[in-house]
């Protein structure tokens, strides 16, 4: 067959160092593995190259069967692309849902892909631990569009430095109005009021949702119907309710109160431990390991992570290295999702930035949920960092409020509807009706009788 060579070449331009994924067959099955080093050689006639491990059964079918097709990936198939480097585990069958094609080869070839290059083996080169594996063109097809998926700094996305900023197609909100939104409001909210903002928070959408913590009373005397709120949870397929646990004690209420799910944290710094759970940060770690162990003889799930983990009202900036170390040794605790908190509002885009890039190749399949607050007008500043560097998970708070009953100075979370409008103009899809969510905001300000910080309620429909 003859390769027209603009077409070639337009194939090749789609591949900007970026993500592929090595198909071909064996026994009658498509297999598949994802690779980075691969590029063009030769035009006429029209070679390209690709590295493959040796220790890869990919590899070795290659190598018997001789051929082999390239698929460069799109900037929306990351999750196809970490599917086919091995990085889902629970995925028995990477081809599944995915549409594919035949190639002249009998190699697979994903119709949707940037651009695919179907090739029969030319030439075999020993490169150590790898072979180098060029092949000649057999067949090429490449779309007009240009988004390819980039393998930068291990973030699987694209590159900053390439004219469109990297965002993910969807992100999650997490809920925690019923609890953080109204834990320091001096106006005791009745628990009929607090399932029901629950049950239309469910209506709008949301998928998961912080009902209530489980502190003392006297603490936080908004808290203290915590287990009557439980009790009256909507049962709405889909919906997970968590609840907030800051030792044992608080573990076994929400356990006995039906909870699954809890959350729990330790922060980075000795006067915000003091003040939060009266111990250092090393016996709060020591606490945790004991809770998360016990959660799991509880079947429950566990999201855990570092509070102030971008500065602290009391000590100011918190070092770098000190919440990756704690981030690092919560995820040997085998934890479900980590959990970074701007607790006092402190954080600054660059410094959201310059975290994840350290703590999410440390978390690998972990997810991470950022929780911010907007002290100081950063929030949704900070939320677009995260979301630029790879995090889909955000707790929010109807109409932005909040703030911690045990940090001077502390305000509200990012607001949710006002997370939503920014995520929604971006193209980023959440699955959350943000204008039934500012319903619930406006009857707020007027139960409460004063205007909340959050700015797209205020707007209206």
């Amino acid at each position: 067959m003859t390769i027209n060579p603009t077409d070639f070449k337009q194939a090749m331009a789609q591949f900007a160092t970026g993500v592929t994924i090595v198909t071909t067959t064996h026994q009658g099955q498509p297999i598949g593995i994802t690779a980075s080093s691969f590029s063009s050689l030769s035009a006429e006639p029209p070679l390209v190259m690709v590295s493959l491990s040796k220790r890869l059964f990919t590899h070795q079918v290659i190598a018997d069967t001789g051929t082999f097709a390239v698929n460069v990936l799109a900037a929306h198939h990351r999750e196809r692309g970490m599917i086919f480097a091995g990085m889902r585990p629970e995925v028995e069958d990477r081809f599944a849902g995915i549409a594919v094609d035949t190639a002249v080869t009998g190699c697979a070839i994903f119709p949707d892909a940037l651009a695919w290059l179907d090739c029969t083996v030319w030439a075999m080169y020993d490169g150590g631990d790898h072979t180098i594996f060029v092949g000649e063109v057999q067949d090429v097809w490449a779309a007009d569009s240009d988004m390819p998926l980039l393998y930068h700094n291990r973030l699987w996305r694209r590159s900053e430095a390439l004219d469109e900023p990297t965002l993910p197609v969807h992100a999650d909100i997490i809920e925690v109005g019923p609890r953080d939104g109204l834990q320091t409001q001096e106006k005791l909210v009745p628990t009929a009021l607090k399932v029901d903002l629950i049950r239309r928070l469910a209506a709008a959408g949301v998928r998961r949702i912080q009902v209530t913590s489980f502190v003392h009373p006297k603490l936080v005397p908004q808290m203290a119907d915590a287990e009557a709120v439980c009790a009256q949870l909507p049962d709405i397929p889909g919906v997970q309710y968590n609840g907030l646990v800051l030792n044992l004690r608080g573990l076994e209420r929400a356990h006995k109160a039906g909870l699954k799910h809890v959350d729990m944290g330790v922060p980075a710094t000795e006067t915000m431990s003091q003040r939060n759970a009266n111990c250092s940060i090393a016996e709060g770690m020591a606490r945790m390991a004991e809770m998360v162990q016990q959660a799991r003889a509880w079947g429950m799930t566990v999201r855990a992570g570092v509070q102030v983990a971008f500065g602290c009202a009391y000590e100011g900036p918190v070092e770098r290295g000190r919440v990756v170390s704690l981030a690092r040794q919560f995820l040997a605790m085998g934890i479900d999702e980590l959990s970074l908190a701007d607790s006092a509002g402190l954080g600054n885009p660059n410094q959201i930035r310059r975290v994840l890039q350290e703590i999410r190749p440390l978390a690998q399949q972990t997810p991470i949920v950022l929780h911010l607050h907007d002290t100081r007008g950063m929030g949704l500043a900070n939320c677009l960092a995260a979301l630029k560097n790879g995090v889909t998970l955000f707790d929010t708070s109807f109409g932005g409020l909040g703030g911690c009953p045990f940090i001077q100075g502390a305000r509200g979370n990012i607001p949710t509807e006002d997370t939503l409008f920014m995520m929604h103009e971006m193209g980023i899809n959440t699955g959350v009706d943000g204008t039934a969510v500012a319903h619930i905001s406006r009857d707020l300000e007027t139960f409460f009788g004063f205007e909340l910080p959050g700015k797209i309620y205020k707007i209206g429909d």
